[in-house]
């Protein structure tokens, strides 16, 4: 169980960007889309009996119900599932900077929007340097704008390192 609950933070990573990363789950892992993958989607035999052995310890430590039996992607990015949840507002790691770019479809407040697959509220953390909003959907990695966001907190990021001449 402690390798499934207990992280470390990597001691070489400084930086972290965010793109798209629905930290409190998606909206369409709810309702009948997940109805529909959980009657259509089949996991490995070998991954089943793990996860017949990690519901008999679940059960043994009393686990709450909504962590314990077989788990699909869907079930993971559920907006309801309260791991997920919890995992959401850990901060990361003293000197571990973030900074998320968030896709928004359409135009508005982006505090109400969504990418298809995400809504803002889910992909929202407090706890990094910067937020960059791009409009566009959710696979906005190839966007001139994602790109060129990424390529500034890099260049930022080598700036700040020990005898860097970035900055010349």
């Amino acid at each position: 169980m402690r390798s499934y609950l207990c992280y470390e933070a990597l001691p070489f990573v400084k930086d972290v960007i965010f793109i798209s990363t629905p930290h409190r789950g998606s909206y369409l892992s709810v309702g009948l889309v997940r109805a529909l993958a959980h009657r259509f989607v089949t996991l490995p035999l070998r991954l089943m009996e793990q996860s017949k052995e990690l519901v008999g310890l679940a059960e043994k430590l009393d686990v709450p119900k909504e962590l314990r039996g077989s788990r699909t992607s869907l079930d993971s990015m559920s907006i309801r599932n309260p791991l997920m949840l919890s995992l959401a507002d850990i901060p990361l790691a003293p000197g571990v900077k973030g900074h998320s770019i968030i896709a928004i479809r359409g135009k508005g407040d982006y505090h109400q929007g969504r990418d298809g697959l995400v809504a803002y509220k889910s992909a929202h953390v407090d706890y990094v340097a910067s937020e960059f909003i791009v409009r566009g959907p959710h696979s906005c990695q190839a966007m001139p704008a994602t790109i060129e966001e990424a390529r500034r907190i890099l260049r930022e990021h080598l700036a700040a390192l020990p005898g860097s001449c970035a900055g010349n």
